[in-house]
């Protein structure tokens, strides 16, 4: 009996040293994860600024060949889809209707109108600018 109780405290040291070397190793891989999660949010965040930026030269050297830009507040629906489709804004006109139903449009209100605008229609960063680009300041 005795010459068992030194393999039963053996057995237990190394149970318990498998279990600390489990937990080094989970800790280790949530580390790891948290480290290419941390890479990956900035490879993307990267990626949209760069396409942010590459989108607005685009709709500035489109708005600069369009026509003018239009008044949100006092074009018809039908006005708005146009300039919306000639910017090259998909599904100008459910844009345009959502445009319409979100009039007035001022100074005060018009980064909270379009904000919402933008989340209703789901726009993309490269769609806000062609949207941006085809309506004037109120």
């Amino acid at each position: 009996m005795y010459a068992v109780l030194p393999l039963l405290v053996v057995g237990a040291l190394t149970v318990g040293g498998c279990s600390q070397v489990a937990d080094t190793a989970k800790s280790a891989a949530s580390n790891a994860v948290s480290q290419v999660t941390a890479t990956a949010k900035a490879e993307a965040s990267k990626a949209i600024a760069s396409a942010v930026a590459e989108a607005s030269r685009n709709a500035a050297s489109a708005a600069s060949g369009a026509a003018a830009r239009i008044n949100p507040n006092t074009a018809s629906q039908a006005e708005i889809a146009a300039a919306l489709g000639q910017a090259g804004v998909p599904n100008a006109d459910s844009v345009a209707a959502k445009v319409v139903a979100a009039r007035p449009f001022t100074a005060e209100n018009a980064t909270a109108k379009i904000n919402q605008l933008v989340n209703d229609a789901g726009l993309d960063p490269a769609t806000v600018l062609k949207l941006v680009a085809a309506i004037s300041a109120f």
